[in-house]
């Protein structure tokens, strides 16, 4: 099966389970992203699987980060579960393991495989693009002070990318 999005999304145990498929990346994030806000508006738990994620870049793991913040605001939590390998080092390299918890295996989630569908969703247009990239690095540089210092270059060119689409 081709998934276009990369994100796959089903129910388990109540909550939300949404498995990346390929790359977590600045492209499907914002589906991702939007999928949840949507959908987890009452709480309730969100498990991210990356059984299938051959890597993710820094915009999707700050949207991960965002995510957990505003999940907390509304009574709600994700988790990250089968972040085995490079993905468990990225994302505890960010200090992400911190704001969410990350399993590398199944943990209490072992033995659930919950049908999922594809989530469907147009693109977002450059600007959204650039304000959801410079988001998720803003929070990224919140989570650990090292990562103001490692995305501060990239925080400087997504304002300036911001401000620009601002004046057209």
């Amino acid at each position: 099966m081709t998934v276009c999005s990369g994100i796959l999304a089903g129910c388990a145990g109540g909550g939300h389970w949404l498995r990346v498929v390929g790359k977590g990346s600045h492209a499907n994030g914002p589906l991702l992203k939007t999928y949840v806000r949507e959908r987890a508006v009452e709480g309730g738990s969100v498990v991210i699987d990356l059984a299938e994620c051959t890597g993710m870049d820094s915009s999707f793991m700050g949207m991960l980060a965002g995510l957990a913040g505003w999940l907390e605001t509304v009574g709600g939590q994700l988790r990250v579960v089968n972040a085995g390998g490079r993905n468990g080092e990225l994302l505890r390299g960010l200090g992400l393991d911190a704001v969410f918890p990350v399993q590398d295996g199944c943990g209490e989630f072992r033995g659930i495989d919950p049908e999922c569908v594809s989530v469907e969703g147009d693109p977002c247009a450059r600007a959204e693009r650039a304000r959801v990239c410079l988001e998720a690095h803003e929070v990224l540089a919140r989570v650990d002070e090292r990562n103001a210092e490692k995305f501060r270059d990239v925080i400087d060119l997504m304002r300036a990318e911001v401000a620009r689409e601002l004046v057209h």
